[in-house]
């Protein structure tokens, strides 16, 4: 174990407990810290951290219920186990101690042999559980860089010229990019938001790179890839999920961008001349109708032009203040407007910083895309 894992935290306002506990406990191999009273043993229990805490009830001022109760609302503390040592041993407080937090109670007068018997058996029991937790995070880390691995970063295509902010809000994010050369001086740029945040949506993320990449051709218009790529989904998704896409095809040789918007925010366009435009959306979510309608809008562009698409994570909800998508594609015009004269991807990054000003965070993925022409 751990040495963490062989600690024990002892709060007791009575010195002749404290000393008994500690010397039994530090008698058989455990490092032992003591306070008085309940606020001097809640800070003690977030800076050591201890495998477990013993906790006097009848304290003067904070009581030991009051102890666990603020214990449990921290989260540096929440997890580490609280058995109470008490000499009330009625029903009432024991049924308390257990509903504020606690997961035993001993009764006083304790005999060593039972004190020693829970310690040991509970600090086995959080160590089995922090392994499991350990080990979730190791895969789950593992989805999240074979996730990584397959988003291209914004210098291995400099022929795109494109920008790219992604952060995941967890580690299988449900948010997706992609740019891909689809012929010479032709690009594709794909944004997706796949329902759910959990091991689905990330595994998902990988048959949706092979299928656009696949079913995206000369040959296909945009709208007649969106349609093949929905009839695969609709075999592979679950009941529950689905996505929204925005599909952006940039033919740099005949000044041409293609778009496909299925059911996703309205795509940014900066023309050169005159006002900002939002392509809105005119498509059906993908992965859940079998006849969807998917319409492709061709938009003549010019040299110095740029677009964006993003995600709605950008928008919305910051720390439980929620700002309306409208005031958030406000917000995302007038950051995107002060950027104009930024490489594109400086400018990308520099959006999102002004979108999270002062400390805000976010509570959805976040994916902003964008292009240069």
């Amino acid at each position: 174990m751990h040495s963490k894992d062989m600690s024990v935290l002892v709060v007791d306002d009575s010195i002749t407990n404290v000393l008994l506990l500690k010397a039994m406990l530090e008698g058989n191999g455990y490092k032992v810290f003591t306070a008085e009273n309940g606020p001097d043993g809640r800070e003690i229990a977030q800076k050591e951290q201890p495998g477990i805490i013993l906790l006097d009830v009848m304290m003067p001022g904070e009581d030991g219920f009051i102890t666990c109760e603020k214990l449990k609302q921290s989260a540096s503390t929440a997890d580490i186990p609280v058995i109470f040592i008490s000499a009330l041993d009625d029903s009432e407080s024991i049924v308390k101690g257990l509903t504020v937090g606690g997961i035993d109670y001993i009764a006083k007068p304790f005999r060593k042999e039972e004190v020693l018997a829970r310690v040991r058996n509970y600090l086995k029991l959080r160590h089995a559980y922090l392994r499991v937790i350990e080990e979730q995070a190791k895969r789950l880390r593992q989805i999240q860089d074979a996730q990584q691995a397959i988003l291209v970063k914004h210098d291995a295509l400099p022929e795109a010229h494109f920008g790219i902010y992604y952060l995941p809000i967890l580690e299988a994010g449900g948010d997706f990019y992609d740019v891909f050369e689809i012929r010479s001086q032709m690009f594709g740029y794909f944004v997706a938001d796949i329902s759910g945040h959990d091991l689905g949506a990330s595994f998902a993320t990988s048959a949706l790179k092979a299928l656009i990449r696949q079913n995206s051709s000369p040959l296909y218009t945009p709208d007649e890839t969106i349609r093949m790529v929905n009839s695969v989904l609709l075999s592979i998704l679950s009941d529950d999920q689905h996505l929204t896409a925005a599909y952006a095809c940039l033919d740099q040789a005949h000044s041409m961008l293609q778009v496909v918007n299925a059911a996703h925010l309205p795509i940014l366009f900066l023309p050169r001349q005159g006002e900002p435009e939002w392509i809105e959306a005119d498509g059906d979510i993908i992965g859940v109708f079998d006849t969807a309608l998917f319409n492709c809008r061709n938009i003549e562009i010019s040299k110095g032009e740029r677009f964006f698409i993003y995600s709605d994570g950008l928008l919305e909800t910051f720390e439980g203040k929620t700002r309306t998508r409208e005031q958030g594609m406000a917000e995302l015009l007038a950051c995107a407007v002060s950027t104009r004269d930024m490489e594109i991807q400086p400018a990308t990054e520099e959006i999102v910083r002004l979108m999270f000003d002062g400390g805000r965070s976010t509570e959805d993925d976040v994916v902003l895309l964008g292009v240069d022409v």
